[in-house]
C-alpha cells in the first residue's frame, strides 16, 4: 500500500461523532453473512444504508461482561467456510467470560464478496473512512447492550478491519473521542503515516507480510500505548487456517506457531486492560 495515501487523517470525512446510537430493535434488521442467527441492526451514518449487521455472543450469566467488537478483513466473514476464523475467536473469548460482537459491514451493502478487489490508491481512504465509521457505530451499539460493561470494550480487527479500527481510534480523526474503549488488537494492519492511537494498541503482524508491511508498524516511534509484535517468517493473514494461497498478488500462509503466540498475547492484553 502506498504511504502517500495516508500522510494525515485530520482531513478525512469521518462521521463517527455524528452517529447517535438509537434503539436497534426499532431499526430494520439487515442481512448478515456467515449463516448467523439473531442478527441485530447497528445504525450507521451512511446515505447508502441505514444499518449494518451484527451478532452478539455472551457468556452464560447476568454479566456485566467485557466485550470484543470483531471487525473482519476485506473478504468478509466465514472464510474459509470449513473453519470460520470468527468462530475460533468467539469460542476462545466465551471460555474466558468475554462477549463478542461479530460485525458484518458488507452484506447489508450488497457486497457479499467483500471489497478486497476494490481497494486501490483511489478508493483506499474512502473505504477505510467508511469502515472506521462502522467501527465507531459498533462500539456504541455494544456499549448500550444489556449485560455489557461499557468501560471494558475492545476492538479486534483483521487487515482491512484492523486499519479501520486504527482510523476509528486515531487522535487526529474527528470523532475519535467517541470511541472510548479499553484497547485495540490489530492483526496485520497497514500502519499509515503518523498513526497516533488514542487507546492502548497491540499490533500483531508477520515479517514476510507483502500486503501490509511490518516495517511500517515498526517505524511508529514514541507512542507509549503502541506495541508491535513481528513474527519471523509469517505472512499476511497468518491466523487463517488452511491458508496457503496467492490472492491479488499477495502470498498468505497459515502459521500455527505465530497464531498461538498471537492468541496468547491478545488474551494477556485484554486481561491487563480489564483490571
Amino acid at each position: 500500500m502506498n504511504s502517500r495515501l495516508l500522510t494525515s487523517v485530520a482531513a478525512f470525512a469521518f462521521t463517527g461523532g455524528a452517529t447517535i446510537f438509537a434503539d436497534i430493535s426499532a431499526a430494520q434488521t439487515p442481512k448478515m453473512g456467515g449463516g448467523y442467527k439473531d442478527v441485530i441492526a447497528i445504525p450507521v451514518d451512511d446515505p447508502s444504508v441505514k444499518a449494518i449487521a451484527g451478532a452478539l455472543f455472551k457468556p452464560e450469566g447476568a454479566g456485566p461482561f467485557p466485550a470484543v467488537v470483531y471487525i473482519p478483513q476485506c473478504g468478509g466473514l466465514s472464510f474459509p467456510p470449513e473453519l470460520p476464523m470468527e468462530k475460533i475467536v468467539v469460542d476462545s473469548l466465551l471460555s474466558k467470560g468475554i462477549a463478542t460482537l461479530i460485525v458484518d459491514p458488507f452484506t447489508p451493502r450488497g457486497e457479499t464478496e467483500g471489497v478486497c478487489p476494490k481497494l486501490n490508491n483511489d478508493s483506499f481512504v474512502q473505504y477505510m473512512t467508511r469502515r472506521g465509521n462502522d467501527a465507531v457505530a459498533a462500539v456504541k451499539a455494544v456499549k448500550a447492550m444489556p449485560g455489557i460493561d461499557p468501560s471494558k470494550v475492545f476492538l479486534q480487527g483483521y487487515s482491512y478491519g484492523a486499519i479501520a479500527s486504527l482510523f476509528a481510534t486515531d487522535t487526529k480523526t474527528p470523532g475519535a473521542h467517541d470511541t472510548r474503549i479499553a484497547g485495540l488488537i490489530a492483526y496485520f494492519p497497514y500502519c499509515y503515516d503518523n498513526v497516533d492511537p488514542s487507546v492502548p494498541t497491540l499490533v500483531l503482524i508477520g515479517e514476510k507480510d507483502d500486503w501490509t508491511p511490518a516495517a511500517n508498524c515498526q517505524a511508529v516511534k514514541g507512542k507509549a500505548n503502541f506495541e508491535v509484535v513481528v513474527y519471523p517468517g509469517a505472512t499476511h493473514a497468518f491466523t487463517v487456517k488452511q491458508y496457503n494461497v496467492e490472492y491479488l498478488g499477495h502470498h498468505m500462509t497459515y502459521d500455527e506457531k505465530a497464531t498461538k503466540d498471537a492468541q496468547a498475547r491478545a488474551d494477556a492484553f485484554i486481561a491487563e486492560h480489564v483490571k
